[in-house]
C-alpha cells in the first residue's frame, strides 16, 4: 500500500500540473475489505489569454500595456477561458455484497466541484482594456459574450465490480453558488458626442455568496464509470475507460435571482450635480439600461462530462503503455479535448506520463 501510495503522489505530481484530466491508473482491485482513494484536480485555461494575463484576475497585479498588446494580438473569433476544481474522496467496500452478487460491492463519495466557463468576443475585450476611443464611427459587437460559475458538492452511493472497478454512483447535489450570463445581439455604436447602446441577454445568479459551503440549492447527478479490459497478442491487459458523469440538475431556491436584459439607450453624458444629489438616480440605473432582476425558481443542468480513454495498468509489467483519448464538456466554449501520449514505468516504485493534447479550453499544449 505505501509502494502504490508513492506511485501515485509521484504521478499525479507531474500528471495534475500540465494536463486535462488527471491520469487515471487501473490499481490493483485485490484489496481484502475496504478502500479509500482521495484525489485533487484543478487547472484553469484559454485558448487565446496567456497564463501572465488571467494570473492577475486570480492573485492581482497590474496589467501593462505590453501585456495588454500581446493579448490582443492573439484575439479571434472565439476567446475562451475555462478552469475546473474537484477535491474528492471516494470509499470501496467489499464485504457489502449489493444484489446478493458476490461480484459487486459498495462505493460511496463525496467532492467539491468548482466549474468556470467564459466567451470574450474581441470587442469586448478592445472595451475593457482600451475603451471606445479608437472605435468612433464604428460598431462595437458583444454576441457570444458569456460566463457561466457552478460552485456544488456531491454525495454520492453505488456499487461497483470487483474485478473491473466499473461503477454506478447517484449522487445528491448541493448548490452552494451560481452565475451565469449570455448576450445574444448586442452592440455599442460610438459616435463624436454620443454612444448607441443595444443589449440582449439572460442571466441568473445565486443569493448569496458566502459561506463557502452555502446551501442554496438541491439536486441529484447519475456517474457511471465503466472499465473494458481485455489482452492484446502478447498478453499484456488493456484498459479502456469510458466515463459519463454529472448527468443532473440543481434545482436553485426562490431566493435565487433571474437576470432580464433588453434595452435601446442613447447615451450623451449626465449632470455630474445631479448624480452625486439625487441618490434615485444611482439606485435606477439598472432600470436606465434594461436590467430586470427578479427572484425566481429555477434550474441549471451540471456541465456532463463525457470521457473515452486508454489508461495505463499500474500492476503490469510493461515499462512502456500507450495512452490516449477523448474528453468533452457540454458547455458552448468547450472545444473537444483529444490527446496521446505514454506512460514509463522504469521500476515498481516509479512511473511517468507525458501526452500532446489539443483543445478543450486551451490550444495545442504539451506536458
Amino acid at each position: 500500500m505505501k509502494h502504490l501510495l508513492t506511485s501515485t503522489i509521484f504521478v499525479f505530481a507531474i500528471s495534475c500540473g500540465f494536463s486535462q484530466e488527471l491520469l487515471p491508473l487501473f490499481s490493483d482491485t485485490v484489496f481484502e475489505k475496504n478502500e479509500f482513494q482521495i484525489s485533487t484536480f484543478n487547472y484553469y485555461s484559454s485558448n487565446t489569454f496567456n497564463n501572465e494575463l488571467t494570473d492577475k484576475f486570480i492573485f492581482g497585479g497590474t496589467i501593462t500595456e505590453d501585456l495588454k498588446t500581446r493579448n490582443a494580438n492573439k484575439l479571434s473569433g472565439s476567446n475562451v477561458l475555462g478552469a475546473e476544481a474537484e477535491q474528492s474522496i471516494t470509499f470501496y467496500n467489499k464485504d457489502i455484497k449489493l444484489f446478493k452478487n458476490p461480484n459487486f460491492g459498495f462505493v460511496a463519495s463525496f467532492s467539491d466541484n468548482h466549474f468556470l466557463t467564459a466567451n470574450v468576443p474581441t470587442d469586448l475585450f478592445n472595451l475593457g482594456m482600451y475603451g471606445n476611443a479608437n472605435y468612433l464611427g464604428d460598431t462595437m459587437r458583444f454576441q457570444g459574450a458569456m460566463m457561466e460559475y457552478l460552485h456544488f458538492q456531491k454525495m454520492g452511493f453505488g456499487f461497483f465490480h470487483k474485478k473491473t472497478m466499473s461503477s454506478i454512483q447517484v449522487s445528491f447535489v448541493a448548490g452552494s453558488k451560481e452565475v451565469n450570463m449570455n448576450l445574444n445581439n448586442s452592440y455599442m455604436l460610438s459616435e463624436e458626442d454620443s454612444v448607441h447602446l443595444k443589449l440582449l441577454g439572460l442571466g441568473s445568479y445565486s443569493n448569496e455568496f458566502s459561506p463557502y459551503f452555502g446551501f442554496q440549492g438541491s439536486g441529484f447527478s447519475i456517474d457511471m464509470n465503466y472499465n473494458l479490459l481485455f489482452e492484446n497478442k502478447k498478453g499484456n491487459l488493456q484498459i479502456v475507460n469510458l466515463k459519463l458523469n454529472n448527468l443532473g440538475v440543481i434545482f436553485w431556491n426562490q431566493s435565487s435571482n433571474r437576470v432580464y436584459i433588453d434595452s435601446t439607450i442613447s447615451y450623451d453624458g449626465f449632470d455630474v450635480n445631479r448624480l452625486l444629489n439625487e441618490e434615485n438616480d444611482v439606485y435606477n440605473f439598472k432600470d436606465t439600461i434594461g436590467i430586470l432582476t427578479k427572484q425566481d425558481n429555477y434550474y441549471t443542468s451540471l456541465p456532463i462530462e463525457f470521457v473515452l480513454q486508454k489508461i495505463p495498468d499500474l500492476k503490469s509489467h510493461q515499462k512502456f503503455q500507450l495512452i490516449g483519448g477523448f474528453k468533452t464538456i457540454l458547455t458552448s466554449a468547450y472545444f473537444p479535448y483529444i490527446f496521446a501520449g505514454g506512460f514509463y514505468k522504469p521500476t515498481d516504485h516509479i512511473a511517468i506520463s507525458s501526452r500532446l493534447s489539443y483543445g478543450g479550453f486551451g490550444g495545442l499544449k504539451w506536458g
